[in-house]
This record gives structure tokens, C-alpha cells and sequence, in this order.
């Protein structure tokens, strides 16, 4: 009897051991895999780092474009900032008051920098598709675009050159014809609050960006006089 009660021990203090020392080995392998995926303990995870940029939308009241502060991660550069930056025009305004410029629906295929101070803007078919289209609405897409690329970058670009699926595009929706890279259009950005137009951008080379002699925007096939006014971007047009 007194064997058995010992031997019946022996295995309680064996069986104790065994789950200590397979407890710590758990314990361990958890610790092991909290520091590859966040660094040491006590630091945490970070972060990524953002910077303030300025979006350009259009405004519902004065049908002109209206700069709008957003957060935006610097990641490993000026191009995954300036693709963040679009990201942002896409998914559009918070403020009420500002109308988007792009369809939400729009794929960011891709954003690189040319030669000559031309940033190139890649987006997908609905860019185009899911416009509604009008010469105003698609005056205000262009140059949302361009001016919300150049105002951010000047020290990069002072053109934007817009692409639809890899081809240069002739026209957002067919209203307006693109005939190249575009540059800031100074009259169709509202005025800030103290009556003032917005501040001129420094072109690569660091001077005032040049005012555009020919605008590289113009209404295809449309009549003189006042050009067809587009509805807000992602709705459709209502007719008159």
C-alpha cells in the first residue's frame, strides 16, 4: 500500500513537471511570435507617418474648385504619397458642400512621374463609364485632377497627363476634348477667404508655374457660348 501511495506521487510530481515545462515552452513560442510581429515589449506598433496634403473638389454653390486638407501616409516616397493623394480624390469629399470629381467607383491603375515635369495618372474604364459627362462637370474632373496633383508635388510637376487603361485619353466622357497635359487653370479654382485666387505653384525647376497659353481642354463639337453643364460626378445627368 505504501508503494503504491509513493509510485501514485512520483507520477503527480512527474505529470506537474511535464506540464511546466510544456506551459513554458507555449509561453515561449507566443513571446517569440508577439516580438516578430510588433518588436520588442513595452514599443508597440506604430504608425505609419502622414503628411497634409490638399484635395481639390468641386463646389456645389459656385461650380469651381475648392481645396479640401486631408491626412495622407508618406510611406517610401513622393509617389506612394502622390497615389495615396488620388486615392483620397476618389473616395471624395467629407465636408458638405464639396461634390467629388471622380465616379467612386474609379480604380487608380497607376501614377508615375515623366520626363518634363508630367505627372502621369492611370485610371480604369470607369473613370470614363461611370461620368455623367457634360462639358462642365468634365472641366471640373480634368483640372480637380491636375490641380490637386500640382499643388501637392510643384517641386515634381506642373502638367498632369490623364490615361484611361494605359492609353492617353482624348476626353473624360466625350463632352470635352483633351488635346495634352494639362496645367493649373487658375479661374476655375475659387477664390480663400480673403479674396485672394490661391497661391501659385512652384514648378520643378522652382519657379511660378507658367499661365497656359492655349487651354488643352475644349468642348468637342459643342456651339458657341455657354458650354453644357454636366450634374454633380457620380450621378447621372438629368435632362434639362
Amino acid at each position: 500500500m505504501t508503494a503504491k501511495l509513493a509510485l501514485a506521487g512520483l507520477l503527480a510530481v512527474a505529470s506537474a513537471a511535464l506540464v511546466w515545462t510544456f506551459q513554458d515552452a507555449v509561453l515561449d513560442l507566443m513571446d517569440r511570435g508577439r516580438h516578430a510581429a510588433f518588436g520588442p515589449a513595452g514599443e508597440g506598433p506604430t504608425l505609419a507617418p502622414t503628411v497634409r496634403k490638399t484635395l481639390y473638389f468641386a463646389d456645389a454653390k459656385e461650380d469651381l474648385l475648392v481645396p479640401h486638407p486631408v491626412e495622407v501616409e508618406i510611406g517610401k516616397g513622393d509617389v506612394h504619397a502622390l497615389r495615396g493623394v488620388l486615392a483620397a480624390l476618389i473616395k471624395g469629399p467629407e465636408e458638405e458642400g464639396h461634390a467629388p470629381i471622380l465616379p467612386r467607383r474609379t480604380k487608380l491603375r497607376a501614377a508615375f512621374p515623366g520626363p518634363g515635369g508630367v505627372a502621369y495618372v492611370d485610371f480604369d474604364k470607369t473613370f470614363r463609364e461611370a461620368h455623367p459627362g457634360g462639358a462642365w462637370a468634365e472641366l471640373m474632373t480634368a483640372y480637380g485632377v491636375a490641380a490637386t496633383v500640382i499643388r501637392n508635388f510643384p517641386h515634381l510637376f506642373d502638367r498632369v497627363a490623364l490615361l484611361v487603361e494605359g492609353q492617353e485619353a482624348q476626353s473624360v466622357a466625350g463632352s470635352l476634348a483633351i488635346t495634352g497635359p494639362l496645367r493649373l487653370r487658375e479661374e476655375l479654382m475659387a477664390k480663400n477667404p480673403e479674396g485672394e485666387a490661391p497661391p501659385g505653384a512652384a514648378g520643378p525647376s522652382g519657379g511660378e508655374t507658367p499661365p497656359e497659353e492655349d487651354a488643352p481642354v475644349e468642348a468637342a463639337g459643342a456651339p458657341s457660348g455657354e458650354p453644357d453643364v454636366g450634374g454633380p460626378v457620380g450621378e447621372p445627368e438629368k435632362s434639362p
